[in-house]
């Protein structure tokens, strides 16, 4: 086994966006889903680094710290390869590939090892194709974008119990944090913790990553996991999965920030997902709940979750004292600035709240600011992929 490359769409294809707005602007395989990213999953799984990852053309050169190349259709893959697939999250443990050479998930084949030399347009046409020797293997499915919130209470459950056992010896706790409860808490040496922080681990374990901090007057409840230099300002978080140089505060609850995503203000978020450089005004809430108690759609589609508040494409902002209904579709780069109820459907690039298209030299201008802020340059590759995506996302106004 030479490499292991990861396959975002079951078949391939090469407009694919089953997950949008949450896959419009980035693979699968980079997406964040319990405590970790796809791709550091089954590496993590198969003991191997994420060698490339077929997904949407128009996310040809995407482009962040770790990622893995997006593959183009002339690139051959040895034999041996193994193909797996984005749309299944393993479990975080690893396993003895042995002489196995395909594995599944339920009854369906989610990896197996090239047996000839292929290029990435075959796999393309043929997706995963199972060899002799099959072991099953844990973990979660995700076929529709909510299945990233709906899966997340288990996931980040065993997610964080892995990772705080797995962090070992454990810090010790400052005598002025309180610990409640029986589940592990794992501090890095690196992480601050003012005085008066609530550590509550009743439900779940609690992970500080690395050069994370903690403001006084929060309480963290498990299970919870706050990535590298991320910090929680204050306020209450439970079941949360955040990613790195985040910046957290008010009342959060069953979420995941991808990464380099923005609340640093009162406002609820519930059952929701930020990706990444997204940033939302003060004062804005996410509501994850109907009147009616009844199940949620999302654009259109039944998702049979009771609680769901609002998936957030990359790069989305929203205005001050924004209201998102239950199971809203924020798309990547939107500006959205209302004083009403925001639609529960955000178009890509949507800016504003008169059904206007973001200028692509203004969504850039802003971008480049906001990375900038955070000492990250938008690579020429980047820009690129970031380019074709404002390409493949037409404009309809309302």
């Amino acid at each position: 086994m030479t490499a292991l490359v990861l396959l975002d769409h079951p078949r391939g294809l090469p407009d694919a966006d089953d997950l949008a707005p949450i896959t419009t602007a980035r693979p699968l395989a980079e997406v964040r889903v319990g405590a970790k990213l796809v791709r550091e999953r089954w590496a993590a799984l198969l003991g191997m680094s994420v060698t490339g990852v077929i997904a949407a053309r128009r996310l040809t050169g995407f482009e962040e710290p770790g990622s893995a190349p997006v593959l183009t259709d002339d690139v051959m893959l040895d034999p041996g390869t193994i193909i797996a697939m984005s749309a299944c999250a393993p479990v975080l443990q690893s396993i003895v590939i042995g002489s196995n050479d395909t594995w599944t998930h339920e009854g369906s084949v989610v990896a197996a090892a090239l047996s000839r030399r292929s290029s990435v347009r075959e796999i393309r046409a043929s997706g995963v194709v199972a060899g002799e020797r099959s072991a099953p293997i844990d973990g979660w499915r995700l076929r529709a974008p909510w299945d990233v919130i709906g899966h997340l209470p288990s996931m980040l459950a065993a997610d964080a119990l892995f990772i705080a056992r797995a962090a070992m010896p454990p810090r010790a706790v400052p005598a002025d944090v309180r610990v409640l409860g029986d589940f592990p808490v794992r501090i890095a040496d690196t992480a601050t913790i003012e005085p008066f922080v609530v550590l509550d681990a009743t439900q779940g374990a609690v992970v500080l990553g690395d050069h994370s901090v903690v403001r006084s007057f929060s309480r963290l409840t498990g299970p919870f996991v706050l990535g590298a230099h991320s910090q929680f300002m204050a306020g209450s978080g439970h079941t949360m999965s955040i990613g790195d140089h985040c910046k957290v505060s008010g009342e959060v609850s069953t979420s995941i920030f991808c990464g380099h995503a923005n609340k640093g203000h009162d406002g609820f978020v519930g059952h929701s997902y930020l990706g990444r450089w997204t940033n939302l005004g003060a004062g804005t809430a996410t509501s994850n709940l109907k009147n009616t108690y009844g199940p949620v759609s999302f654009a259109g589609h039944e998702t049979g979750l009771q609680f769901l508040g609002s998936l957030i494409g990359d790069h989305a902002k929203t205005g001050i004292l924004t209201r998102l209904t239950t199971g809203s579709s924020i798309g990547v780069g939107a500006n959205v600035i209302s004083d009403d109820v925001v639609p529960r459907v955000v178009a890509a690039f949507a800016f504003g709240h008169r059904g206007e298209r973001y200028d692509r030299s203004r969504f850039f201008e802003t971008a480049i600011r906001v990375m900038a802020r955070r000492g990250v340059t938008m690579t020429a590759p980047m820009r690129a992929c970031l380019n074709a995506v404002y390409d493949a996302t037409p404009w309809t106004a309302p």
